[in-house]
């Protein structure tokens, strides 16, 4: 069971920008994974946006489970062309989404998301 208790990530808008943030330091506990899933997917079918950003300030660790909440976020993002931006990802965390395709420090090949260090260049990035 999890240290933590809901709410685990925000959501808030920055003109038709939305920024979700995880508020737990790993993501590895099947539970707190699923239920930050299903709060940042209500939050983007909740909230009007063109755009996402996912500020990961807070987070140091993600399992393979914790992966899938990007995932299922990706494919429940209306409309399925919406980017989504990570920011201020740790080196190790950068790496690993580098090494699952995630992320991509080239353009080619395509990646479901993007990443930049600040969520200034998330921001800038998206508009």
């Amino acid at each position: 069971m999890s240290e933590f208790s809901p709410p685990y990530s925000t959501a808030h808008l920055n003109g038709d920008i939305l920024v979700l943030t995880p508020l737990v330091t790993e993501l590895r506990d099947s539970g707190l994974c699923y239920e930050m899933r299903d709060e940042m997917i209500n939050a983007t079918q909740g909230m009007p946006h063109k755009r996402v950003v996912i500020d990961m300030r807070n987070v140091d660790f993600v399992s393979s489970i914790g992966v899938l909440v990007f995932l299922n976020l990706r494919r429940a993002a209306p409309p399925q062309e919406t980017k989504i931006v990570f920011c201020n990802l740790t080196e190790n965390l950068k790496g690993m989404f580098q090494i699952c395709k995630l992320i991509s420090e080239t353009d080619e090949p395509a990646t479901p998301f993007e990443a930049v260090d600040t969520l200034e260049s998330a921001l800038a990035a998206t508009s």
